[in-house]
């Protein structure tokens, strides 16, 4: 390690030292607050990580609901690469009745991921 390269790692930890001091020294002196507002700051992040949590579900449910669709026939879910609009369905719909398979019918439309 050359002089320059430990000049500057040593300015580094030097700075991270006097901004731990800071902080140490603002805390002290701002104790009465912290006690004050820590507890109200803790419920928001509380609600904000449940709100996030159950948006993230929700998400994920619908993606299940509509980028997967079940061929009872085979027992076997399709993952599609977007959502089918309601042409697509009726498309589907009416070349199952006429006997064809749901694995033929979606790869044939490029519709499978």
């Amino acid at each position: 390690m050359n002089l320059d390269a430990k000049k500057i790692k040593d300015d580094v930890k030097w700075k991270i030292y006097c901004k731990l001091q800071d902080v140490k020294e603002w805390t002290i002196r701002n104790r009465n607050a912290i006690v004050t507002i820590a507890p109200v700051a803790f419920g928001c992040l509380t609600v904000a990580v449940k709100t996030v949590g159950k948006r993230s579900n929700l998400r994920k449910m619908e993606n299940l609901k509509n980028l997967y669709c079940y061929d009872r026939s085979l027992g076997h879910y399709w993952r599609l690469k977007r959502q089918l609009s309601n042409k697509e369905w009726v498309a589907i719909d009416r070349r199952r009745r006429s006997g064809e398979r749901l694995s033929d019918i979606l790869s044939e439309m490029n519709v499978l991921k």
